[in-house]
């Protein structure tokens, strides 16, 4: 019988990657959404309602549908949504893939860091809640996916934690990239930092690095990064020359001191490179090239 995933947040951008990779693979996949019904790619794709911030809900959906694995990417966007949904949400998915001995791949961020270190590897554990004053992570935001992580290790006696960085793509426009666009089209100043550097993964690559992670015996922590750190400000001409879209309004600047966010969120990808077959492209890959 084929192996059976089921994908949380299948209409998010992420999982909307997921499901169009998806139809190359020998696998049943539950689809599972909160509001809006994802698009199926493949008739081996089954979409299926889940509030995750339903605990009962979750517990029937996979109790039902019986996966062999589950690939956790459901997230919000809402400030006043993220206690329940990226950390109440990841507790009731992970609970109840270990009440029914399913594997889980739950999806995190570089966002768990402070951005005090050079660089940051598998090893480095994100603290939840203020430590010394200074809070690492920085943002409610990552707090939020840093609990999430935290209880993650704590329910599931196996979990995959993946980190990962900027996921960008164009079909359809990832949220950062959209901000941009829409701000250079609108001829206003969009003002991007010199200071601020992440690893930025584009979308089908970091779909495709998830279902080979899929088939492996694999646990722990691993991140998904793109191969190269940039500055937001670098990524940005990168966007702007692949849209083709006028930089003349992009302005370069370092990152006011009371801004609240990391500055360098460099994470080390040797792990993945070691264990992988498929390499996510650098920007100037996805980019510049036809």
């Amino acid at each position: 019988m084929n192996r059976c995933i089921l994908i949380t947040g299948a209409s998010g951008y992420l999982g909307r990657h997921l499901l169009l990779s998806a139809s190359s693979r020998d696998w049943r996949i539950i689809a599972c959404y909160h509001r809006t019904q994802p698009l199926l790619s493949s008739p081996n794709i089954r979409a299926m309602p889940m509030d995750i911030r339903e605990p009962e809900a979750v517990r029937t959906v996979i109790r039902r549908a019986r996966p062999d694995l589950i690939l956790h990417t459901a997230i919000s966007r809402q400030p006043t949504q993220f206690d329940a949904v990226i950390v109440r949400g990841s507790v009731h998915v992970a609970r109840a893939a270990a009440e029914f001995g399913v594997g889980l791949i739950h999806l995190s961020s570089d966002i768990v860091f402070d951005g005090a270190a050079p660089t940051y590897d598998e090893s480095a554990t994100p603290h939840p809640e203020p430590q010394s004053g200074q809070p690492d992570p920085l943002s409610p935001h990552g707090r939020a996916k840093a609990r999430a992580e935290h209880l993650v290790r704590e329910i599931h006696p196996s979990p995959v934690i993946v980190r990962t960085s900027l996921i960008y793509g164009f079909e359809p426009l990832d949220h950062s990239t959209r901000w941009l666009v829409e701000g250079v089209q609108a001829g206003r100043k969009v003002t991007l930092f010199t200071d601020q550097i992440r690893r930025p993964i584009y979308a089908p690559d970091l779909a495709t690095c998830l279902w080979e992670l899929a088939t492996l015996d694999f646990s722990g922590v691993i991140h998904l990064v793109g191969p190269i750190a940039l500055s937001r400000y670098e990524f940005g001409l990168l966007l702007c020359q692949k849209l083709g879209l006028d930089p003349a309004n992009i302005v370069a600047a370092p990152m006011p001191s009371d801004f609240i966010a990391p500055r360098c969120l460099d994470l080390s990808d040797s792990l993945a490179r070691a264990l992988l077959h498929n390499r996510p492209r650098s920007p100037y890959e996805v980019c510049l090239q036809n």
